[in-house]
């Protein structure tokens, strides 16, 4: 009976945290320039592996590396098919196909301790506001839940043969999201060393793993690291993703490569879930095995070197830190669904201001963008946020969010003049129009250059022109 309680526990957590995709959905500025790569090549029938959205980038014949060009195509179909709905639909989609996975993958361990799911349950409620955006790293996430159960099982099971579907998901990753796709190799190589031996020291224990799971890890390594060169890029995929975390420019001013910071009060939700899995860890009275040790290091690692990994920390932490926890035997009345439903549902309307602000304000007003198009300027200069919607709106722009094509060339001088507003970048490109909001410091040097006027101003936005 008191099973039969606690199976209603998993369902309102899982349709508690469904509000999350309803709350804190936000269009992001680079779901507009997706959404344009994904209409190119639907109506060309190809892929572009040179810049087609920069005027600069297009002069200068800048390579772009396409390595989320299926996402794009994915993204773009949503758009015919459920038209200005499409972004929160995707959101909604992928999100769920995530939870669901997870609940399906971990169902016999999240349900042995109620108050701790609940605690978890929150944590990925915070870690995933921020991310919850119509952006490739969403399919990333589900194909990261589906390696680590693939992982766990051959792990867990000597004679199951389900692993040999990674080289499939290996293939699928590199293809929407390139840049992360080097992880089904590397973990499935982690989990081959590891079983090679065994081990014993304080909590940590290791037993050697069979041949036959030791040939299949392997196999699958290989397999997953060469599949990977089939995408339109080839072998340069295998190089991508470690050039792209050396990127010291894309590192110190992209705020999602950033580490978390407690002088930020957005980070401290990732403090929350990298604090909460340490202490767990060392709480613990369960041996650990070296593999969840080491699966969860590599990722503890990365959460504490950018906030972009802790989503993919969380999703990982989700398939290991219930080993540590002690199962309780509490059964759940059906009195406690409402305050349990009601804690969800509390925690996700805070975040429902972001919702109202995304449906009901564009990045840059009508009045503003038919401006630009009339006027029609060659050498546009644009705020780096601004430029997805530019390409949205099939406005030539100076940079946008590919920070990577742009990171050996443009970039610093770009994120240089927001900031700066130094007068000699300006003179050597010879903008015409610069298109920026109205706190940043270029915004103060324009105003007393005597080359350029203030020709428009709403929403914050300001257009200057070249006299």
């Amino acid at each position: 009976m008191m099973e039969k309680k606690k199976d209603w526990f998993p369902i309102v957590i899982f349709f508690g945290l469904l509000l999350l995709a309803i709350f804190s959905f936000a269009f992001g500025n680079d779901y507009y320039w997706h959404i344009k790569a994904g209409e190119y090549m639907v109506t060309n029938l190809k892929i572009p592996y040179y810049d087609i959205f920069s005027w600069y980038g297009i002069s200068n014949h800048l390579y772009w590396f396409s390595h989320e060009w299926l996402s794009e195509v994915i993204l773009y179909l949503y758009k015919i098919i459920f038209k200005d709905a499409s972004a929160f639909i995707f959101c909604l989609s992928t999100y769920t196909l995530l939870i669901f996975l997870l609940y399906k993958f971990q169902k016999e361990k999240i349900t042995k301790n109620i108050f701790f799911t609940i605690i978890w349950s929150l944590l990925g409620l915070l870690t995933f506001s921020r991310v919850l955006l119509p952006r490739p790293h969403m399919i990333s996430y589900i194909l990261l839940a589906i390696t680590l159960y693939l992982l766990f099982d051959n792990y867990n099971n000597t004679n199951s043969s389900k692993i040999y579907f990674l080289p499939l998901i290996s293939f699928l990753w590199a293809n929407v999201h390139g840049g992360s796709s080097n992880l089904v190799y590397l973990l499935s190589i982690l989990f081959f060393i590891t079983g090679l031996f065994n081990l014993k020291f304080g909590k940590i224990t290791n037993n050697r793993l069979t041949k036959n799971q030791l040939k299949k890890y392997l196999i699958v390594a290989v397999i997953s690291f060469l599949v990977l060169a089939i995408n339109p890029h080839g072998i340069k995929i295998w190089s991508y993703p470690y050039i792209n975390m050396q990127d010291s420019s894309m590192i110190n001013n992209i705020v999602e490569w950033a580490s978390p910071s407690l002088n930020n009060f957005n980070d401290y939700s990732d403090f929350l879930v990298l604090g909460s899995i340490i202490i767990t860890m060392i709480l613990t009275k369960h041996k650990i095995k070296l593999i969840d040790f080491l699966v969860l290091g590599v990722f503890l690692v990365l959460g504490f070197k950018s906030i972009r990994f802790t989503p993919l920390l969380y999703i990982t932490a989700t398939f290991i830190i219930f080993n540590f926890i002690e199962p309780n035997k509490i059964g759940i009345k059906s009195w406690a669904i409402i305050p349990i439903f009601l804690s969800i549902i509390a925690c996700s309307l805070t975040l429902s201001q972001k919702l109202i602000k995304n449906y009901h304000k564009k990045p840059i007003s009508d009045n503003i963008i038919n401006y630009i198009k009339k006027e029609n300027p060659s050498r546009l200069f644009n705020y780096y946020d601004y430029g997805g919607y530019l390409i949205y709106n099939d406005i030539k722009v100076f940079i946008d969010g590919r920070a990577d094509m742009y990171s050996k060339n443009i970039f610093s001088d770009a994120i240089s003049l927001q900031n700066r507003g130094y007068k000699y970048l300006i003179d050597s490109y010879d903008f015409d129009m610069f298109v920026i909001p109205n706190n940043i410091a270029l915004t103060i040097h324009l105003s007393v250059n005597e080359n350029y006027s203030l020709v428009m101003s709403e929403d914050d936005v300001m257009v200057y022109k070249k006299n």
